[in-house]
């Protein structure tokens, strides 16, 4: 089978081609996975894996379009001037899946995901032309929690004067951004906070594996955006 991947709206599309047989499978930024085609062999194909990631039974790895032992390559290729620390705990995610702790990669993956963000205030801060301004949001940032850190930047950027054109960048932080940097600190704070057992489904935590290189690379994009043009709010 050929596939190719390429990105919709709110989801990432496999379309996958065998012979004269084409059909698709988006999986979107909540981690849940939608089949499309005509009624085929390919179609039902498609439909049995999405049945077994969505419960988990060890059939996923062997199946994702991009093996998961490539994945830190991916985003190494793919943000070239990763964070070493967001590329550690990315790691550790894919060994705690590996090792069957789903919990350990939920865990692992919202570290990472923290710091890429973190990294991101810290551009979009260090970019601020204005002084008093830049000093202000500085302020309001110190010693805060990252859901608050993360809620001061949005407001922040929402009157921001210098966004990107580009219509997909433009969009990612609304998009992509907030639906992942969520599920990942709520996946996270699940497994940190033992008040109850974290219901985690172990599909959805491999569908967004795949999907933190993505994130990541959108970061980048911003964080290099603000470098070159500067943020004017």
């Amino acid at each position: 089978m050929d596939f190719q991947e390429s990105e919709i709206q709110h989801a990432t599309k496999f379309t996958v081609k065998s012979g004269a047989q084409t059909a698709s499978i988006n999986v979107y930024n909540s981690g849940k996975l939608h089949v499309e085609g005509k009624v085929s062999e390919l179609k039902n194909w498609l439909e049995q894996l999405k049945e077994s990631i969505e419960k988990g039974s060890g059939g996923p790895v062997a199946l994702l379009p991009a093996e998961i032992e490539k994945f830190p390559q991916t985003l190494r290729d793919r943000v070239p001037d990763c964070d070493d620390v967001v590329l550690w705990f990315f790691q550790e995610a894919l060994r705690c899946y590996k090792a069957d702790s789903v919990a350990g990669a939920a865990f692992m993956l919202g570290a990472a995901s923290e710091k890429a963000v973190l990294l991101l205030i810290d551009g979009y801060v260090a970019a601020i032309a204005d002084e008093g301004k830049r000093n202000a949001l500085l302020t309001r940032l110190n010693n805060r929690m990252i859901s608050k850190k993360y809620d001061e930047f949005k407001a922040s950027y929402n009157g921001c004067k210098s966004k990107p054109n580009d219509q997909a960048l433009a969009q990612d932080l609304a998009q992509l951004l907030d639906g992942a940097f969520n599920f990942y600190r709520h996946t996270r704070n699940a497994v940190g906070h033992p008040q109850i057992v974290p219901d985690l489904e172990k599909g959805v935590i491999l569908a967004n594996l795949g999907q933190f290189i993505i994130y990541v690379e959108r970061i980048y994009m911003l964080m290099r955006h603000f470098k070159a043009s500067g943020v004017v709010v």
